[in-house]
């Protein structure tokens, strides 16, 4: 490799492959082993490389002399309480922390084989879609880390209203996902949050995502929902024997 610093990205952003000065993960992998890596390369770790082989990067970069700098700082993802994810590949985020009263940041952290972009990334950018699920597991995290704490009662999530706006796009490159608490009621039944999260890449705001969701005690919230799947069945019910009932009438 002839440059002191290079981009690396998940295989799967082939597109954005094409841009001087980035290089795929598995590539890196192959260089590295083959002593091809100059001793001090830095190596900005992006987008889309899965666990694993960030893994295999840190171990191979050490005896090379190379200076990996990962996304997060290396962090690990924010795991399944936080999320509410169930397959760590779908994990979209680290662990939030605190950076003022109502404010919070966590790393972007995605992996292309994420269910989001599994089957669908084209172009040089990380699609909105999947921007839009790394809101919602910020929105969750914070609020299950921050404002209910692990010895809470079991809640759901209910999403009330949700709106986004794309001011640029979003590459495979080291971002963070910021969330700003704007609202905040409860009552006996549930907890009503308010929030803004937005998307930061090269110290600038590229996409903005608002929400208010209701966060439930898991009992009270499945017979909410037993209820309403109940009635909506009854109400289909009765639109087919209305239905049948003009068809039979002379």
């Amino acid at each position: 490799m002839t440059q002191d610093t290079t981009v690396v990205v998940g295989d799967r952003f082939t597109e954005f492959l094409s841009t001087r000065g980035t290089i795929s993960a598995s590539e890196l992998s192959e260089r590295l082993r083959a002593g091809e890596v100059a001793p001090g390369t830095v190596i900005v770790a992006g987008q889309g490389i899965p666990a694993a082989q960030r893994e295999e990067l840190d171990l191979l970069a050490g005896p090379a002399g190379a200076d990996v700098r990962f996304a997060g700082s290396g962090a690990p993802t924010a795991g399944r309480w936080l999320t509410h994810k169930h397959v760590e590949k779908n994990e979209m985020i680290t662990a939030p922390e605190r950076a003022g009263e109502n404010r919070f940041v966590a790393a972007l952290l995605v992996d292309a084989h994420a269910d989001t972009l599994e089957d669908h990334l084209t172009g040089h950018h990380i699609p909105g879609i999947a921007l839009t699920e790394a809101a919602r597991q910020t929105w969750t995290a914070v609020t299950e880390r921050f404002f209910l704490g692990e010895t809470s009662p079991k809640v759901r999530f209910v999403l009330g209203s949700f709106s986004s706006t794309f001011h640029r796009y979003v590459f495979p490159l080291p971002a963070t996902v910021e969330y700003t608490l704007l609202d905040r009621t409860q009552n006996a039944m549930e907890q009503v949050f308010c929030c803004r999260v937005a998307v930061r890449q090269n110290d600038a705001v590229a996409a903005e995502i608002d929400a208010e969701y209701r966060v439930i005690d898991e009992r009270i919230s499945a017979r909410q929902e037993a209820m309403a799947a109940r009635a909506a069945v009854s109400a289909e019910l009765a639109r087919h024997a209305r239905e049948g009932a003009d068809a039979v009438a002379p």
